[in-house]
């Protein structure tokens, strides 16, 4: 992955209750809200509180008001180079199946009611073949160990970021008690301050909501070789995103179009619980944002394994947003993670078809197909790739990337030969290759209508018929009073160019546009139609220099050369010229 974000020389990540003390000795014990490590030592550290769980009234009328944003707590524990302190008792001296590679740094401690954690250190510290391995202490037993993902390739690129940390993916861990953690390293180099990082998701009401009750984006299901709905999608409010983690991301926030997918894993626990899927992408957005100091989470959705989609990165499902997942390959791409270790383990059917008809919708109403490529940042990539086609590393996993030959046939099979209106007007005015260029919003059907963004301006087809703007103040003006959400509803009409200006109508109204006048709205009124039998900014008024004012007496709008009126108790009209 690759993260980016706005330059923050002075910020500095507060985490709540944080308290630390050095104890004599060895031994660091750092606190922070009611966890605690011992490093260096065998024995588990107890917590100094435990914050209450809010009652069962209070929860409920939570949820009652909708979604809220549920605020992490991250604990930071220093991992323990072994050459300082005395060596730990049942931990392997070498790594399994790591030949030469020797146990470098240990701790561990105990985590109540933190359900992810991971392993960060300084970036550019660590060593080729950095192992790193976490069990976890559940109802007095420890599980078997377990290797945590280490890919040094990670990480936003060093011009964009100065202070992120390197480190393992987060794993889940669930209701453990204690975590342990061992490093090894082939040459006995100890990356500087490694640290354990132990999140407490929180709860968010979606936790307690079985999916099916849950208002998501959308629950249009599509067939095929129809217009491609978008699927079902948790949005990051409905999940419980707390927004002011992370920071502004870097420029661009936004790229130009949409070209391809990447498909990930999240190399994290294959056996989370439904209602517990939610928290484990609270808890990734944390170690992305607060361990790792990226400015987002690093995907741009997350599918978990009974099929629930989730957005990821901020800025719109339906815009290119950059995300940082795939090095230098994030711009006009979308990055994708299915949520579990397909290293070891294979995605469910449910992943799988969600999968298929997350990534057909992104495809479909971008005009695009499952085969064939996409030069993004001067490389060929197919357009449905792996994260291992873009950078060294085992990402999505054996069992998927095997699996993505038939992912590119479903999704071709679920878009079928479907061309909507729009897409046949913008093919037959050149495609990609004209001045409209690419797609850089898919095509939304609202209103009884549909709407498509290109880099060189929108189409919009409604009451049969497909309408063109390209860029410019009409369009620039109808965006901003809210598009077809707005007052003025759907375009009736192209932009046309009276006078050397710019003029359109819509459902409800007009835009007029001059150099001289700036843009102005006359919504449907008797003034405004009045206006158009004169001929509009044709006539001798020439342009709107108001919108249609309400006045004691009825209403009023003014123009270059004079003013319409409206007498409210007579319903007479007059017009003035100057």
């Amino acid at each position: 992955m690759s993260a980016s974000r706005e330059p923050q020389s002075a910020r500095s990540i507060v985490r709540p209750s944080r308290l630390a003390s050095i104890a004599a000795g060895s031994a660091l014990v750092l606190t922070v809200g009611g966890l605690a490590a011992a490093v260096g030592q065998a024995d588990v550290v107890t917590p100094r509180s435990t914050p209450a769980l809010p009652s069962r009234a209070a929860q409920a009328a939570r949820q009652a008001a909708g979604p809220t944003p549920v605020a992490p707590k991250v604990t930071e524990m220093p991992v323990a180079s072994v050459a300082a302190t005395k060596f730990p008792a049942n931990v392997a001296r070498t790594a399994p199946d790591q030949r030469g590679s020797e146990l470098v740094a240990h701790v561990r401690a105990r985590v109540h009611q933190a359900s992810v954690v991971g392993v960060t250190w300084s970036r550019g510290t660590a060593p080729d073949g950095l192992v790193v391995r976490v069990r976890a202490l559940r109802s007095g037993r420890w599980s078997d160990w377990k290797d945590v993902h280490v890919d040094p390739g990670e990480g936003p690129s060093a011009d964009e970021e100065t202070t992120v940390r390197d480190g393992t993916e987060p794993i889940w861990i669930g209701a453990a008690e204690s975590v342990e953690v061992a490093a090894y390293s082939p040459d006995k180099t100890v990356p500087q301050q490694m640290r354990l990082q132990a999140i407490d998701p929180g709860t968010a009401p979606y936790d307690a909501a079985p999916p099916s009750q849950t208002k998501t984006a959308t629950t249009t299901a599509s067939k095929a070789g129809a217009f491609p709905a978008m699927p079902n999608i948790v949005t990051r409010s409905q999940w419980g995103a707390d927004e002011s983690l992370g920071d502004r991301c870097w420029a661009p926030r936004l790229g130009s179009a949409f070209k391809m997918v990447f498909v990930h894993h999240t190399v994290g626990s294959n056996t989370y619980s439904r209602s517990e899927s939610a928290a484990v992408v609270r808890g990734i957005y944390a170690y992305h944002t607060e361990s790792r100091g990226w400015c987002d989470i690093g995907y741009n959705f997350l599918v978990d394994r009974y099929g629930t989609v989730f957005e990821g990165r901020d800025g719109g499902i339906r815009q290119p947003v950059r995300g940082a997942h795939a090095g230098d390959f994030n711009t006009d791409t979308t990055g994708i993670s299915l949520m579990g270790n397909f290293e070891t383990g294979y995605p469910t059917a449910a992943m799988k078809s969600s999968l298929v008809r997350l990534i057909a919708w992104r495809m479909g109403t971008a005009y695009r197909n499952a085969y064939g490529g996409a030069i993004v940042e001067g490389s060929w990539f197919r357009r449905i790739s792996g994260h291992r086609d873009a950078m060294s590393t085992a990402c999505p996993g054996e069992h998927v990337y095997s699996w993505l030959p038939r992912l590119r046939e479903r999704v071709a099979d679920q878009l079928g030969s479907y061309q909507s209106k729009i897409e046949q007007e913008w093919v037959d005015r050149g495609g990609p290759k004209s001045s409209w260029g690419p797609v850089r919003i898919g095509e939304q059907h609202e209103h009884h209508g549909g709407h498509t963004t290109f880099d060189g301006g929108r189409m919009y087809r409604f009451d049969h018929e497909t309408l063109a703007f390209r860029r410019g103040p009409v369009l620039t003006r109808f965006v901003r009073s809210g598009e077809i959400d707005g007052d003025l509803g759907y375009p009736v009409s192209e932009t046309r160019t009276p006078r050397n200006g710019e003029a359109a109508d819509f459902e409800h109204g007009s835009i007029y546009w001059s150099i001289s006048s700036r843009s102005h709205i006359l919504k449907s009124s008797a003034i405004m139609k009045r206006y158009r039998a004169l001929g509009g900014a044709t006539s001798d008024l020439a342009f709107p220099t108001s919108p249609v004012l309400t006045t004691t007496s009825g209403a009023k709008a003014n123009f270059q050369h004079g003013t319409i009126t409206f007498d409210k108790s007579s319903k007479r009209l007059t017009v003035t010229y100057e």
